[in-house]
């Protein structure tokens, strides 16, 4: 519920309740933007003025306060320095040392570090993504070697790109990216993928070795399975039979529907017996042990389809 009190004059000024502590940092800084724009709405210059000054002193304070507690761990011997490493890489210890210019790593090396966290991701597709440039904080990219066969491939290549740069670098203008499918099909998936919903898939993080499991996000069915220590994602259809995989088998690498129709899960989910034929691949993500996969709108389309159809 939104509250309000009164200013001076007795004109209305929201409150809006402050979210959970525990929930989405990104709920924090969406309020945070929202009241800002509040203060530089409010008609009282010397109130703004006073504001930004408390502001800019609580910052401050903080600032201080955190880049003491990164010389303390850092002076720690190695169990300290270990704790220095996990904060730096925390995302939202990470966020908040940017905004203090505290951040130890620079933009190129946190750069680097995003693309080398999704190479698992790409290569399982066939990929891969090299850093051209970076001049005045605009990086281009250029993605590598992308499954031909797929016409998906390169737009959820550059969606997990994209998501793991964005988390690492929040301070980096622009970046763009080299290899992308220019077809008319992917160009329509290109524009889709505004509407994408990174989405955690809970206990994903403990597959075993060989192991696979279904999951239900919504309408959107789709199976996550380990091979080589690496995580992948497909929805739960088969395109030949249109078949749901969990009614079959994981074995080997291979993901057999009922009708015994085979997709190799590490080579971008070709069928073996239709070399047409392959499986629909979402962006898998591993941050922190917590395990994400981004529904791009014409996968949770074409879910809501399937379901539509089978009422």
């Amino acid at each position: 519920m939104e509250q309000r009190s009164a200013g001076p004059n007795g004109e209305p000024i929201s409150a809006t309740p402050a979210p959970n502590p525990e929930g989405d940092i990104n709920a924090h800084g969406e309020r945070l933007q929202k009241l800002l724009a509040e203060v530089e709405a409010l008609p009282y210059p010397g109130a703004k003025e006073l504001i930004q000054d408390c502001m800019e002193s609580v910052l401050g304070f903080y600032g201080a306060g955190l880049k003491r507690i990164l010389q303390v761990v850092s002076e720690d011997g190695p169990e300290g320095r270990k704790v220095f490493r996990d904060l730096i890489r925390d995302d939202v210890v990470k966020g908040l040392l940017l905004i203090h210019d505290l951040h130890p790593l620079n933009l190129e090396a946190r750069l680097l570090e995003a693309l080398e966290k999704v190479r698992p991701y790409l290569k399982s597709h066939g990929g891969n993504v090299e850093l051209i440039s970076l001049e005045n904080n605009v990086a281009r990219l250029r993605l590598q070697g992308t499954c031909q066969s797929c016409a998906s491939s390169s737009v959820t290549l550059e969606l997990a790109i994209r998501h793991a740069i964005e988390q690492a670098c929040p301070d980096l203008v622009h970046f763009e990216v080299e290899g992308v499918a220019q077809d008319s099909s992917a160009a329509s998936q290109v524009s889709r993928r505004a509407v994408t919903d990174w989405t955690v898939v809970k206990s994903a993080h403990q597959l075993e070795e060989g192991a696979w499991m279904p999951v239900r996000i919504g309408d959107v069915r789709l199976v996550v399975c380990k091979v080589n220590d690496t995580l992948y994602a497909y929805r739960n259809r088969c395109p030949a039979c249109n078949m749901p995989l969990d009614t079959g088998s994981f074995e080997g690498g291979f993901i057999s529907c009922a009708l015994n129709h085979r997709y190799d899960v590490v080579r971008a989910g070709r069928c073996a017996e239709i070399p047409s034929a392959h499986l629909d691949p979402l962006p898998l993500l591993v941050q922190e042990n917590v395990v994400k996969v981004a529904l791009t709108k014409e996968v949770v389309d074409a879910s809501a389809e399937t379901v539509q159809q089978n009422t």
